[in-house]
């Protein structure tokens, strides 16, 4: 089964970074991270990397990154990026990608996801397939919009919950400003036992 999003991201991947919030949001993601988990020599992947602004970050700290999208244009945007030690991945989160794509051969320490999984039409699934990704003990963090596409404080923990996470926390760490208005990011973790 292949996670597939709500919305195509090519059209938008040229001018992704033009936007001050996507900065912004992408700045703010990582510093909550560092404050929450160690980062330093770790195996992570970046599910929904878009141009990559997170692995960005992550890239001089961590061993190495899988970053993964299903936008073509927006792993292009990532590629310029020139990161030594990102292997960027154009797919879907699937069964069939996890067990085929040399990439995924080895367990991964974290998992992040940066305003993703409010786009993921079977989240329940996505969950599933990134917790048994994880190295046990490993992380899945991930930031979204509050209340947009269902993504409520309630709605992420019991989804993280259900895919059998432990240590679950949800916090709502910043706000970013959209279009004026002052929206409130959502913050989602959980570790695998």
């Amino acid at each position: 089964m292949e996670i597939t999003m709500a919305h195509n991201w090519d059209d938008d991947a040229q001018l992704w970074e033009a936007n001050p919030a996507h900065v912004e949001f992408n700045v703010a993601a990582f510093e909550q991270l560092v404050q929450l988990v160690n980062i330093e020599g770790k195996r992570i992947l970046d599910l929904g990397c878009g141009t990559g602004l997170l692995s960005q970050q992550m890239a001089p700290f961590a061993k190495d990154i899988v970053a993964l999208d299903s936008s073509e244009e927006m792993i292009e945007e990532l590629d310029k990026k020139q990161l030594r030690n990102v292997e960027p991945v154009v797919d879907a989160l699937s069964r069939g990608l996890v067990a085929q794509h040399p990439a995924f051969r080895g367990q991964f320490d974290l998992i992040v996801a940066a305003s993703v999984c409010q786009f993921i039409e079977d989240l329940p699934t996505a969950l599933t397939i990134a917790r048994s990704l994880l190295e046990v003990d490993g992380w899945f963090v991930h930031w979204d919009w509050l209340d947009n596409q269902g993504m409520s404080a309630q709605a992420i923990e019991a989804a993280l919950l259900d895919a059998d996470f432990v240590d679950v926390r949800v916090m709502t760490p910043f706000d970013i400003s959209l279009n004026g208005q002052a929206r409130a990011v959502v913050m989602g973790l959980g570790r695998r036992r």
